[in-house]
């Protein structure tokens, strides 16, 4: 197995996934957060050691610390250094957070994903 990153032009969802392929790991992403055939592309960034077990798809923490990584963020959006390069998850979950946490706050019930503040306007 390989370890591939993942990306869209819109780049909401970047991530690493584990496949045989860049074919495989592209239309599983594709197939796993609703884009069209064609728009993810796969990168391969290393072959995972037979000695570490890894099955298709998205790899645990685990995985990703037992083949080199670093977590150098680990928050809202990770960022993961690995093989030399830094890599940044896609932000879309965490800005969604963030927007909910907003009208969270605005009902009285706090900030239930731990997110700061958003930027984004406050919502009425």
């Amino acid at each position: 197995m390989k370890l591939y990153w993942v990306t869209t032009e819109d780049h909401d969802e970047d991530w690493f996934l584990v496949a045989s392929s860049s074919e495989e790991a592209s239309k599983y992403h594709e197939d796993m957060e609703g884009y069209e055939p064609g728009d993810a592309k796969a990168e391969k960034i290393l072959n995972i050691p037979e000695n570490i077990p890894a099955e298709t798809g998205w790899p645990s923490d685990e995985l990703l610390l037992a083949v080199g990584a670093k977590f150098l963020l680990n928050d809202q959006s990770r960022v993961v250094e690995i093989a030399g390069r830094k890599f940044c998850e896609g932000m879309l979950e965490s800005t969604l957070n963030e927007i909910n946490d907003d009208v969270f706050e605005d009902r009285g019930d706090g900030r239930l994903n731990k997110t700061k503040k958003s930027p984004l306007m406050r919502i009425v």
